[in-house]
């Protein structure tokens, strides 16, 4: 008796926050150009960007890149972001999401760096680091600037 109950209150529950929250949520993962990340003065080229927006105040921008000394190798670098200002910098459709911001900056409260073999398989443990600095999108060109509270720097910029 209780567990139909229970199955019909879930199911309603489920529904309505679908419905809400549609368009808080998702990814956008697109090729970009004259992109770069670097860490401690290292520096790479990359490919891709993906921002995942996880809600209305969260946001995580991942550069990803091939690894130039060993084409099998891809680095991410991610950046984990607190609340922006302005406009939300996505616009989200049943979890596809575009550019909706302009002009957009959020504070970084973490950095990841991580690398995969060939196989897509992480090379070691993610060097994931409490981190301050900011990522700001002005004139279609995302950058991004942290540093660690031991003084490692990690900086990543793209055009959109």
């Amino acid at each position: 008796m209780l567990l139909p109950l229970l199955l019909v209150l879930m199911g309603v529950h489920v529904a309505s926050s679908d419905a809400v929250g549609n368009d808080r949520f998702g990814r956008l993962d697109t090729g970009v150009s004259g992109c770069r990340l670097t860490q401690a003065e290292r520096s790479m080229g990359c490919q891709r960007l993906q921002l995942s927006q996880t809600s209305t105040i969260g946001l995580r921008i991942r550069f990803i890149g091939v690894s130039e000394e060993d084409p099998g190798q891809t680095h991410q670098l991610t950046f984990v972001m607190g609340p922006g200002t302005g406009d939300p910098v996505l616009s989200c459709q049943n979890g596809r999401c575009r550019l909706a911001a302009a002009s957009w900056s959020g504070t970084i409260t973490s950095s990841s760096l991580v690398v995969f073999d060939q196989r897509g398989l992480p090379i070691g443990l993610p060097s994931n680091r409490p981190t301050t600095g900011a990522c700001r999108i002005n004139e279609r060109r995302l950058n991004c600037e942290s540093q660690t509270r031991d003084g490692l720097q990690r900086s990543a910029e793209a055009r959109l």
